[in-house]
């Protein structure tokens, strides 16, 4: 596991571009509504990919997996319901998804803490984290 430590670090980092692009795009008024949609739904789409990544670590792990699956649904199940919830509420879909990312990290933070990952992925997550929150809070103030 974490064999190609460039690569996942690569990736990772060119996943938080979209935030920034979408919300230069609202904060220039570039087609503001489709930007704010799309910053939205990539949001929920990484916060699910992200969710889902507890799902592998929970299979691979001989201790008990259920903490680890709950907090992956219950993550999932409250970004998309931030979605749902964008058109009626935008502040509130924004503050749901920043706290679906805070929650994921500290899922990371404890898989870390028991020796389940290298730490430099887990500053890679937090630091992708802190720039993806960045990007909300940059919406959420300068739209």
């Amino acid at each position: 596991m974490y064999r190609d430590p460039t690569l996942t670090k690569l990736l990772t980092y060119s996943g938080a571009l979209p935030f920034w692009a979408l919300a230069l795009a609202q904060v220039l008024g570039y087609q503001p509504i489709l930007a704010a949609q799309a910053f939205i739904a990539y949001g929920t789409g990484i916060a699910c990919f992200m969710a889902g990544t507890l799902w592998s670590q929970a299979q691979i792990k001989s201790q008990d997996p259920r903490s680890m699956l709950v907090v992956s649904n219950v993550a999932a199940l409250a970004a998309i319901g931030a979605l749902l919830v964008h058109p009626y509420s935008p502040a509130l879909t924004m503050g749901l998804h920043i706290a679906v990312f805070l929650a994921l990290l500290a899922a990371d933070l404890g898989i870390h803490r028991r020796g389940d990952q290298p730490a430099w992925y887990l500053a890679l997550r937090r630091n992708v984290t802190l720039l993806v929150i960045a990007a909300y809070v940059v919406v959420m103030i300068l739209t």
